[in-house]
């Protein structure tokens, strides 16, 4: 803390009597014996500084540089609080701050692994088959039409936390056609998810949410060597064909009732 003396009280003191401002006491005080003396011939101020405990060697330093500051102003200038900046300014250093941004990439949500092809079959013994480009239907094929069938191609996921995995019998896995850039992914159209064909290659980690309407959980059931494939994205949606043939091949949430969601693949 820097003491700043009274202009006023330094005006009113005699210019012969040798005065100093002790560091334990705000008032003036006669000059003991000095070690150093700082004379300013404009108003005739003494200041001394005695040699004292280390611990008030900033206070000292303080005093001496507010006096000597205030010794170059005007005599007539009132003390202001801006003055006070100024003295602060003097005393301490600036700091700098360096503000330092950092950004890290968080581990994937599934982890790909591999793929592998299978032929796919509804329990109807119904195919797949790719009518346009992005529209896949389920039908009954025979002779050499079966040659329009499309195979899947799985690609296997591993995911981040224990939701899901082959100890619980639930396998992240993204549904391609072979031979094309397109896989299913389930989105929301109006009030209800959809499924349709995007064209993208999805075999590699899907490291956002955004990305999971790509990923259907893969759950086998061994006493029956069916399976079904439920969306990640919206649970309990599962992949369904039609009763009726050369229907759309879609996404529902009543399996087994008016749908097809059960199939059979081969070809491992």
């Amino acid at each position: 803390f820097a003491f700043v003396p009274n202009l006023d009280m330094l005006e009113s003191s005699s210019m012969n009597e040798e005065t100093f401002y002790d560091l334990d006491c705000l008032c003036l005080q006669k000059k003991p014996c000095l070690d150093l003396e700082v004379t300013s011939p404009r108003v005739g101020i003494q200041v001394a500084v005695t040699k004292g405990h280390a611990a008030k060697t900033f206070y000292q330093a303080a005093t001496l540089v507010s006096v000597t500051k205030l010794m170059k102003q005007p005599v007539h200038k009132d003390f202001a609080d801006s003055d006070l900046g100024d003295f602060l300014d003097d005393l301490f250093e600036p700091v700098s701050f360096q503000k330092i941004e950092d950004s890290y990439a968080g581990a994937p949500v599934y982890r790909y692994t591999r793929s592998q092809s299978f032929d796919i079959l509804d329990i109807d013994q119904k195919c797949f088959v790719l009518e346009s480009p992005t529209q896949l239907v389920a039908l009954h094929l025979q002779g050499p039409s079966a040659k329009r069938k499309v195979k899947l191609n799985i690609a296997l996921y591993r995911p981040r936390s224990a939701q899901g995995g082959p100890g619980t019998g639930q396998v992240p896995v993204a549904l391609g056609i072979k031979g094309y850039q397109l896989y299913m992914s389930c989105v929301m159209s109006g009030t209800e998810p959809m499924l349709q064909l995007e064209e993208v290659d999805i075999r590699r980690d899907i490291d956002s949410v955004e990305l999971t309407r790509f990923i259907f959980y893969r759950l086998d059931s061994p006493a029956e060597g069916t399976t079904r494939f439920e969306s990640a994205a919206f649970p309990g949606w599962f992949i369904c064909t039609s009763l009726q043939p050369r229907q759309p091949v879609g996404i529902t949430n009543q399996p087994d009732q008016v749908n097809i969601t059960n199939y059979k693949l081969s070809g491992r």
